[in-house]
């Protein structure tokens, strides 16, 4: 056989060998996909496929058992996967508790971290996480803004009709700031961020004084062009020290202290308090650590508790994360990252509905435990917060709808299972025409039939009739399974379940 022909059969047979490694692998992720979770019925199972198709939506009232049955229940699944990692987000302080009783009884404790602000020994520095991988200004600023949003939940508007315009300018003012000091010093930090602002020029006056060019703002925007940088990134430094020696100083007072109001705000947060110490100077673990062992991590800074730091702590946490997690090229064999969130309006952003929608191809999804519509429009901080809700909650792919308590919830889980075209049959007796006719019992009557689309599940199925636990129902809570686009096995894209609170 001559050297060209042995050549070719031997690229044949490499060819071969790629394509039946692929079979392989490609049978060994649908084997892994289809991992059990749960069983929903005798047919009908919740697996790792379901899950990373946007997650888990579980929804009702205060004390109708959201957390204490399906939510316990899907937990201990997790917790025993040992290909899952993950970022719970405590929002009650007995959340700890259950969430250490739930990985000991599965032989897990070893898996999960505690984050808190008293004993755990836990460090992590958000900004320096937000500026690896080559993180830029926009991207530092993005974490830096997206946190500070935690910050106005409950403010009970959104704003007022200029809030977007002034949300705007607080991210241009962070934004230009950290980019003179990244190009100045290398890294940014709270307390640098803090100390530029406040030390910016507010007029022309201040501009020329002599003892101001010697403070810390001036060195810095000096030390940014001495620093050597691509013509790109002079270009970008150009247009943030115009921003701060030009257009800053000329801004009206009124806008000029507004901006400042929000900006100096958020700073505050980061730079005070536990805030300071846990996440603003050095870090301990890593999400690649936690990715590598197979770890979840704990944060019990519930805000009910710590308010502001609570919420500012979760908010950092999960942003970051689920930065990882995108950033992360996955593959058949990798674990799983789960976001779970008890009271998940605490918690919401507008980055969640951009991650949900890109998530499952990086192996990850979100678990959100919530009571209501309302509950996430609230925390939306936007003129738009009723669109921004429903394009985030219509990502979920599998929702647990317990006990509802208001008709606007319990209307949108009816509208999302649809309609289907109902028969209706009437009819009409008219009085006799004469005594015989009454006699012998012969009346006139009427028929009618009409057919027109109703909801396949009423409203008021969500808000009646499920059982909420505890031991008057045998410590059972009962739930609509919604999932859209896929019938379960009754035919039904919806499934009538109940789960066990013990």
């Amino acid at each position: 056989m001559q050297d060209d022909q042995i050549l070719g059969v031997g690229m044949m047979a490499l060819f071969v060998a790629i394509i039946f490694a692929n079979r392989r692998r490609n049978r060994a992720s649908g084997r892994e996909l289809d991992r059990r979770i749960l069983r929903w019925s005798k047919s009908d199972w919740f697996t790792v496929r379901g899950l990373l198709n946007g997650g888990l939506l579980i929804m009702g009232i205060t004390g109708g058992g959201k957390s204490s049955s399906s939510g316990r229940q899907i937990a201990r699944a997790l917790a025993r996967d040992r290909h899952t990692f993950g970022l719970i987000l405590a929002a009650k302080p007995e959340d700890l508790p259950m969430w250490q009783k739930i990985f000991a009884d599965c032989r897990q404790s070893h898996r999960l971290l505690v984050f808190d602000a008293e004993k755990s020994a836990l460090r992590f520095n958000f900004l320096a996480e937000a500026g690896r991988y080559g993180g830029d200004a926009r991207e530092i600023t993005k974490c830096i803004t997206t946190i500070g949003e935690s910050l106005r939940n409950g403010d009970g508007g959104k704003g007022g009709e200029n809030a977007a315009f002034f949300v705007a300018q607080q991210e241009r003012m962070i934004h230009h700031a950290v980019e003179i000091l990244k190009t100045a010093r290398g890294t940014v930090t709270s307390s640098d961020l803090h100390q530029f602002i406040s030390n910016a020029a507010h007029n022309g006056e201040q501009l020329a004084d002599p003892t101001w060019r010697q403070g810390f703002h001036s060195k810095c925007i000096e030390a940014a062009f001495r620093s050597e940088k691509s013509r790109q990134a002079a270009h970008d430094l150009q247009q943030a020290v115009d921003y701060y020696l030009q257009e800053y100083p000329g801004m009206a007072d009124r806008t000029k202290s507004s901006i400042l109001a929000g900006v100096f705000g958020t700073l505050f947060v980061f730079n005070n308090g536990m805030v300071h110490e846990r996440v603003s100077t050095s870090s301990n673990f890593s999400f690649e650590e936690m990715r590598r062992k197979r770890q979840w991590l704990l944060v019990n800074v519930a805000p009910s508790v710590y308010g502001d730091s609570g919420a500012f702590i979760g908010a950092g946490f999960k942003y970051l994360m689920q930065r990882y997690v995108l950033r992360t090229a996955a593959k058949a064999g990798d674990p799983i990252h789960v976001t779970w969130c008890d009271e998940a309006q605490s918690w919401a952003n507008q980055f969640d509905s951009e991650y949900i929608a890109q998530c499952r191809s990086h192996r990850g999804c979100m678990v959100y435990l919530t009571q209501s519509l309302q509950a996430f429009n609230n925390a939306m901080k936007s003129e738009k917060a009723e669109q921004q809700t429903l394009s985030l909650l219509s990502n979920f792919g599998h929702r647990i709808i317990h006990g509802l308590g208001d008709v606007e919830t319990a209307e949108w889980a009816s509208k999302s299972l649809g309609t289907r075209l109902e028969t209706h049959i009437g009819g009409s007796t008219q009085p006799a025409e004469s005594f015989y006719d009454e006699m012998f019992g012969v009346a006139q009557s009427t028929s009618s039939f009409s057919t027109q689309y109703e909801p396949v599940l009423q409203p008021g199925v969500f808000m009646n009739g499920l059982r909420s636990g505890g031991p008057a129902n045998r410590f059972l809570c009962d739930a609509i399974v919604i999932r859209p686009g896929m019938p379960f096995s009754n035919g039904e894209n919806w499934l009538h379940v109940s789960f066990s609170q013990r």
